[in-house]
């Protein structure tokens, strides 16, 4: 309300300053153009001239003494000098006129016209002195010599009484106006402070925790903007706090698969230390007791390792040696190495790949990428048939992993390159910690590359992974 109403009054102040200038200004300038034109009227009036060379013959005052009674009663008088600066009108100083000094004087003989305010009166007592307006007008002949000086003097009191009477209309108004500004800011500071403390009232909700607080807002200024970006803080905020209250959700799954997987494996390998420690274990189950040791072990490294793994590549902590290799001997050799789960599973593998495909990545992450889908595809297809296509087209390499196994759901399909999500637990080994989808995922888009999934309950699964060739933006 103060920054409205400091606005308006300065307004308010500058115009009416700057419309009494003008108007005094106008009304002088108008008053000296006036007396100006009355001087020279009076010059021409007395002034006469010889008609055979032109020049200046003498002053006949016969007729001023009319112009004189005419401009009295514009309260207006003159002052008629000769060249030798002796007062020809009027004959004798009865009147109150301006006296011409010696400064001005020697300026008037040099063609200059005098306009001044406020010349002293011959009585002091007199107040009006300071309410007059003189014009000190010289004139030559056509030899360019002094003949006359005419002084005309105005008193102004009336309009000097008339600016006066301005002045006090404006004073009015502006009081009036400082009513009407402050009522004005009043109303002008109550909407925007009304529209402020809405948007207050939604901020002090959200830092309560209600992030479905909302500031119903239309207007397009700037608070409407700022309106509109608490809006959005506000949508922003509630979906990280779902995202959050999600991954709490897979967390607390996490560590409870996690703590109970871990539990098992160090439960045996606890159990078998002990019988080996007190000898309960005979001689010729010993071996099998370390081999037991040994795989809970190994289970409880890949359990470490795929969180490391995923972690590095979440943080683009991983570096990648990338080369270019023909892809299709790795896929042989890594499906080969797969085959005996294949056999204990009843499933089939198909290769379809006539030429080379290279592929330009990191060769042991392309692995673990087509090891992953693979294995996966394994675990959820029981004597089903799993086929790899591998080809090329310009600028990348394609695969497309496809399996008869048990599907999935458009929900599952959703969730799987969620962290620690396990599409069906019950088909999932106990060994498996839920992030090989998440790991495939990241591994992908680090080689800048794109995988996609389609599914059908009972039908199967196919992947397919698309890596580019970046060779030339690495060169």
């Amino acid at each position: 309300m103060l920054a409205f109403f400091t606005v308006i009054m300065a307004t308010l102040v500058i115009v009416g300053i700057l419309f009494t200038q003008f108007t005094t200004k106008m009304i002088e300038d108008n008053t000296y153009h006036q007396l100006n034109r009355y001087a020279v009227a009076v010059a021409e009036e007395a002034m006469r001239f010889k008609a055979d060379d032109g020049s200046f013959a003498y002053f006949d005052t016969k007729g001023l003494e009319t112009d004189a009674s005419l401009l009295e009663q514009q309260n207006i008088n003159f002052t008629l000098y000769n060249a030798d600066r002796k007062l020809v009108y009027p004959e004798t100083q009865v009147k109150e006129t301006a006296n011409v000094t010696n400064a001005e004087w020697a300026q008037l003989k040099q063609h200059k016209i005098i306009q001044k305010r406020g010349a002293k009166q011959a009585n002091p007592a007199d107040n009006s002195a300071a309410n007059t307006m003189d014009v000190m007008k010289p004139f030559f002949d056509n030899k360019n010599k002094l003949i006359a000086v005419v002084v005309t003097r105005a008193n102004v009191s009336t309009v000097a009484d008339n600016l006066d009477m301005l002045r006090k209309n404006l004073l009015i108004a502006f009081l009036v106006s400082v009513v009407v500004a402050g009522m004005l800011s009043f109303i002008l500071s109550q909407l925007i402070v009304n529209r402020l403390r809405l948007i207050q009232l939604v901020t002090r909700r959200v830092a309560g925790g209600d992030y479905t607080a909302q500031v119903e807002m239309h207007r397009h200024d700037e608070i409407g903007a700022l309106a509109e970006d608490v809006n959005v803080m506000t949508a922003s905020l509630a979906a990280q706090e779902r995202e959050i209250e999600e991954q709490e959700e897979r967390r607390k799954e996490f560590m409870a698969n996690a703590s109970h997987e871990m539990r098992t494996p160090l439960t045996t390998i606890s159990g078998i230390v002990e019988g080996l420690q007190y000898g309960v274990i005979p001689e010729d189950e010993k071996m099998h007791s370390y081999d037991l040791i040994k795989s809970e072990a190994d289970r409880l490294t890949r359990l470490v390792k795929d969180n490391l793994d995923y972690e590095r590549l979440r943080q683009n902590k991983v570096v990648l040696k990338k080369k270019e290799f023909d892809s299709v001997p790795v896929i042989s050799n890594l499906l080969n190495q797969l085959s005996g789960k294949a056999d204990v599973a009843g499933d089939e593998f198909k290769l379809n790949a006539d030429s080379p495909v290279p592929v330009f990545a990191d060769q042991d992450r392309f692995i673990q990428i087509i090891f992953n889908i693979v294995n996966n595809a394994i675990q959820f297809t029981e004597n089903g048939v799993i086929t790899i296509d591998a080809w090329r087209e310009p600028g990348e390499a394609h695969y497309k992993i496809a399996d008869t196994g048990i599907g999935m759901t458009t929900e599952q399909v959703d969730k799987i390159w969620e962290r620690y999500y396990k599409a069906d637990p019950s088909r999932t080994k106990k060994s498996e910690s839920g992030l090989g989808m998440a790991i495939i995922r990241q591994l992908i888009e680090v080689h800048d590359g794109q995988i996609s999934v389609t599914s059908a309950p009972n039908v199967g699964t196919t992947f397919h992974v698309v890596i580019p060739d970046s060779q030339k933006k690495t060169d």
